[in-house]
C-alpha cells in the first residue's frame, strides 16, 4: 500500500546494533588506550590528602617507584615549581558522589591539569619526603593488558544490553514493547561504556572528556530507568493508555536531557533522585502487572522471570551504588563490578523470551543471536592473538577456529537446549511409540498410546481432551495450547505447557506434531490395509467354495452311481486346494474349458432328471485369464446349483456369446441361464433364502469387480427364471498348440486336466 511503513530486514536492523555496539567498545578503547601511562596502581592515602603506590608494573615508565610510597603531586620535569597536587579524592571511581554539580566541575579541571601534566615529555612525581623525588618518562599509550577486568565487565554489560534489545527490536519492529526495550539496551550500553571510559583511568584524563563521559553515564542510567518503567506500564498487559505512556516517558527523559547537561544543582536532585524514583516506580510497575496478569497464565509466567530479574539486577545497583551516595556514603562495592547486575535483567529477559515466547519470538530468532555471537567473537579471538599475543594471522585465525568449534559451538549447543528445552527424541524411540499406536488393540490403549507418544514429545504440564473441533494442528490461547485433531479412535486432545511449563508451543512444535500425527496415520492405514485384506481374503475364501465346492458337493449328494460320486468328490478336493492356495496363475484353452464346464454342468443337471439346451457361438483358439476361468467357472456352477436346490424346473436353457464392446473394442462375455421353474415372483423361499441371495451377492460382486454387471429377469411367458451376466475376458493366443475337448462326455473330466500355460495376455 502507498505509504505503508514496510519493516527492514531484521537481520540488517540487528547487524546496525552490533555494529554500533563494536563501534561504541572500539572508541571506548581507543579514549581509554590513547591516555600517558605510568604503569601504576594507586590508592587514597588514609587522610585523603595524597596518593599510595601499590603496584608498580616492572616493566612500567614507574618501575623504580617502590610500593608504599606517598606522591603529594604531579609537576613537569622541566617546570618543578608548576606543579599539581594528588589528592585522595582524584581516585575516586564516579564523580556522581560529590555534592553538587560545581564540586564535580572542579574535580574535573584539577583532573585536567593532572592529564595535561602526564603528557609532557618527562614529569616529577613528588613525595611526602622532599629529599626523594622520580623522575618519569609517561609512555604515551596506555597498553591493552593493562586494562583491568572491571573495564571488560562495563563493556560486556553494554554489548550484552544493546545486544539483546535490539534483537528483540530487530524481530519486532514498530511495536511499542520491543521498542522500549531497545530502549533500556542503549541506555544501559551508554552509560556502561562512559563509565568504563572514567572509573578505570590511571590517574587523570582530561577535563572535557571526563566531564562528558561522566553526563553520559548519568543521562544514560536515566533513559534505562525511564524506558524500564514505560515498558512495565505496557507489558505484558497494558497498565495505561499510550498517550499517558507518552506523557511519563517524555518527564523522565527530560530529566535525562538535564542530566546530561549539568545546570548548576546538586547532584542529589539531578541524579539520584531520579533513579530512586525510576527504580520505585519499576518496582510499583511490576507489581501493578502481578495483579493484573493474576488470571492470565501466560503473561505472569512471563512476567515472573522479566519482572523478578529487572527488580534484581537494577534494584542490586541501586542500593549498592546509588542509595550509599544519597545519603553521603561511599559505596563500598566497585561501579563497575555493580554494573554486572544488570547482565541479569537481559539473562532473565532471554529466558522469558525463550521459555515464554515473550515478545512472540520465534526459534530462528535465537539462531541469529546465536550466530552473530559466533562471528564478533571469532573476530574478538582472532583481533586479541594478534594485537595482544603478537601472533601472526594464520595461526591467530586457526585457534581462532579451534576456540570456537570446540568451546563456544558446544557451549551454543547447550545453552539452546537449556532454554528453548528442545528434548528430541531419537529415531528409535519416536518409531516404538508410533508404532504402539497403530497397534493398539482396542480404543482405550489407543488413547493412552497417544499420550505416552505427546508426552515424550512435547513433555506438556497436561493432556486433556479438546472441547471445539479441531481439523488440523493449531496452537491456541497464544502459544499455551497445542490442540490435536481425533486420529482413528481417539478424540481430539488439547495440550497445555510444553516442557512442563518452561515454554510455550512454537510453530516448529506445530510442525514436529503433524509429521507425528502423519507417521500414526500412516501406521494406522497400513495395519487397516493389512485388516481389510484379510477380510476380502475370508470373503473370497468363502464365495469360492461357495459358488464351486457347494455346488460339486451338491451334485454328489444328487447322484446315485458310486464312480460317479467319486469323481465329484475329488473333484471338490480339488477345487477346495485351488481355493485355499489361491492358484490364479495358470491361463487355460477357452474351448477346452467352456467344453469341461458343459459336461460337468449338463452331467450335474441331469442327475436330477433336469434337460440341457446349451448353446455357445464360435470361440477364438486362444487362451483366457485366471479371472476370466475363475469368474465363468463360479457363475456356471452358481446358476447351475440354484436351479437344482430352488427353481423346480424341467428344461434349462443356457447360452454363451463372445463379443466386442463397442466403446472400448475389449472382447465381452456373455452367460445366460433360465428355467422353466417357479420363478423368483412366486418364490418366496427365494427371496428370504440367505443362501440363494448370498450366491448371486457373489456373482455380483465377481461381475463388477470386473467391470461388469448381473441380472435377473422373468421370461415374457412369466415361467421360470432368467439371468444374465456380462463381464470382459482377457485372451492370449494359445503357445502350446491348439486345447480341444469334446462338446459331450458321459463323465466331466476335470479342467486341470487339460493342456495348461502360465498367463501371458493382457
Amino acid at each position: 500500500m502507498l505509504g505503508e511503513k514496510v519493516p527492514r530486514s531484521p537481520l540488517v536492523v540487528f547487524g546496525v546494533m552490533v555494529s554500533l555496539s563494536l563501534l561504541s567498545v572500539a572508541c571506548v578503547l581507543f579514549l581509554s588506550l590513547r591516555q600517558p601511562w605510568l604503569g601504576l596502581t594507586l590508592q587514597a592515602s588514609p587522610d585523603g590528602a595524597a596518593l599510595v603506590v601499590l603496584s608498580a608494573t616492572p616493566s612500567g615508565p614507574a618501575a623504580a617507584v617502590p610500593v608504599g610510597t606517598t606522591l603529594v603531586s604531579v609537576a613537569r620535569s622541566a617546570a618543578p615549581l608548576d606543579q599539581v597536587a594528588l589528592r585522595g579524592v582524584d581516585r575516586l571511581e564516579e564523580p556522581d558522589g560529590l555534592p553538587t554539580v560545581a564540586e564535580m566541575q572542579a574535580f574535573f579541571a584539577h583532573q585536567g591539569r593532572i592529564a595535561e601534566i602526564l603528557r609532557a615529555e618527562q614529569i616529577l612525581l613528588k613525595t611526602d619526603q622532599p629529599e626523594r623525588h622520580f623522575v618519569v618518562t609517561p609512555a604515551p599509550m596506555r597498553p591493552l593488558w593493562d586494562l583491568p577486568g572491571v573495564f571488560w565487565v562495563q563493556l560486556l554489560t553494554g554489548i550484552v544490553g544493546l545486544w539483546l534489545g535490539g534483537w528483540v527490536f530487530a524481530l519486532r519492529q514498530g511495536e511499542t514493547a520491543p521498542t522500549l526495550l531497545a530502549g533500556t539496551g542503549a541506555g544501559l550500553a551508554i552509560s556502561a561504556h562512559a563509565a568504563a571510559l572514567y572509573s578505570t583511568r590511571e590517574l587523570a584524563l582530561p577535563e572535557g572528556m571526563f566531564a562528558w563521559a561522566s553526563a553520559i553515564n548519568s543521562s544514560g542510567a536515566l533513559l534505562f530507568g525511564a524506558c524500564m518503567v514505560s515498558l512495565f506500564l505496557v507489558h505484558p498487559v497494558r497498565l495505561v493508555s499510550r498517550r499517558v505512556m507518552l506523557v511519563c516517558l517524555g518527564f523522565m527523559l527530560f530529566w535525562a536531557a538535564l542530566a546530561l547537561l549539568r545546570p548548576a544543582v546538586s547532584t542529589l536532585s539531578l541524579i539520584h533522585l531520579p533513579v530512586l524514583l525510576e527504580m520505585l516506580l519499576i518496582v510499583l510497575a511490576a507489581i501493578a502487572q502481578t495483579i493484573a496478569s493474576r488470571r492470565r497464565p501466560k503473561d505472569r509466567s512471563a512476567l515472573r522471570w522479566f519482572g523478578l530479574s529487572v527488580v534484581i539486577g537494577a534494584g542490586s545497583f541501586v542500593f549498592l551504588i546509588v542509595a550509599p551516595q544519597v545519603i553521603g556514603i561511599q559505596p563500598t562495592v566497585s561501579q563497575g563490578h555493580a554494573f554486572g547486575m544488570f547482565m541479569v535483567v537481559y539473562i532473565g529477559m532471554a529466558i522469558s523470551v525463550a521459555r515464554y515466547r515473550l515478545f512472540a519470538i520465534e526459534d530462528w530468532a535465537f539462531r541469529l543471536l546465536f550466530y552473530t555471537t559466533g562471528v564478533v567473537l571469532l573476530l574478538g579471538i582472532d583481533v586479541f592473538l594478534l594485537y595482544v599475543i603478537a601472533l601472526d594471522r594464520i595461526p591467530a585465525f586457526s585457534i581462532a577456529l579451534l576456540v570456537i568449534a570446540f568451546l563456544y559451538l558446544p557451549a551454543r549447543a547447550w545453552i539452546g537446549r537449556r532454554l528453548l528445552g528442545a528434548e528430541v527424541l531419537s529415531q528409535e524411540e519416536t518409531f516404538n511409540l508410533v508404532s504402539n499406536v497403530g497397534l493398539a488393540a482396542t480404543a482405550d490403549e489407543q488413547r493412552r498410546r497417544v499420550h505416552l507418544l505427546m508426552s515424550a514429545a512435547f513433555r506438556p504440564m497436561d493432556i486433556t481432551e479438546a472441547n471445539v473441533f479441531v481439523q488440523d494442528v493449531e496452537i491456541s490461547n497464544g502459544g499455551e495450547c497445542l490442540d490435536l485433531p481425533a486420529i482413528d479412535r481417539v478424540p481430539p486432545l488439547r495440550l497445555r505447557w510444553a516442557q512442563r511449563g518452561k515454554r510455550l508451543f512454537t510453530p516448529k512444535d506445530l510442525r514436529r506434531a503433524r509429521v507425528l500425527l502423519q507417521m500414526v496415520q500412516q501406521i494406522l492405514d497400513q495395519r487397516n490395509a493389512y485388516e481389510a485384506g484379510a477380510r476380502e481374503e475370508r470373503r473370497r475364501i468363502n464365495r469360492d467354495i461357495h459358488d464351486n465346492v457347494g455346488v460339486q458337493l451338491l451334485g454328489a449328494l444328487h447322484s446315485t452311481a458310486p464312480p460317479r460320486k467319486d469323481t465329484l468328490i475329488r473333484q471338490a478336493l480339488t477345487d477346495l486346494r485351488e481355493i485355499i492356495a489361491n492358484s490364479e496363475g495358470d491361463a487355460f484353452a477357452l474351448n477346452a474349458l467352456l467344453a469341461d464346464l458343459r459336461s460337468e454342468v449338463t452331467e450335474h443337471l441331469g442327475a436330477a432328471q433336469i434337460a440341457v439346451d446349451w448353446t455357445f457361438s464360435d470361440m477364438p483358439d486362444l487362451y483366457v485369464a485366471p479371472s476370466t476361468t475363475l469368474t465363468l467357472r463360479a457363475t456356471l456352477r452358481e446358476l447351475a446349483g440354484n436351479v437344482l436346490r430352488h427353481s423346480g424346473a424341467a428344461h434349462v436353457r443356457i447360452r454363451i456369446d463372445l463379443h466386442r464392446h463397442a466403446p472400448s473394442g475389449a472382447h465381452w462375455m456373455t452367460v445366460h441361464v433360465s428355467d422353466d421353474g417357479k420363478g423368483l415372483s412366486s418364490r418366496s423361499e427365494a427371496r428370504t433364502s440367505d443362501r440363494v441371495g448370498q450366491g448371486l451377492s457373489n456373482l455380483r460382486q465377481r461381475a463388477e469387480a470386473q467391470g461388469g454387471r448381473l441380472e435377473i429377469s422373468t421370461p415374457q411367458n412369466g415361467i421360470g427364471t432368467a439371468v444374465t451376466v456380462e463381464f470382459p475376458v482377457h485372451l492370449a493366443p494359445l503357445t502350446q498348440g491348439r486345447s480341444t475337448a469334446p462338446e459331450a462326455v458321459h463323465m466331466p473330466t476335470p479342467v486341470q486336466s487339460q493342456p495348461a500355460a502360465r498367463w501371458q495376455g493382457t
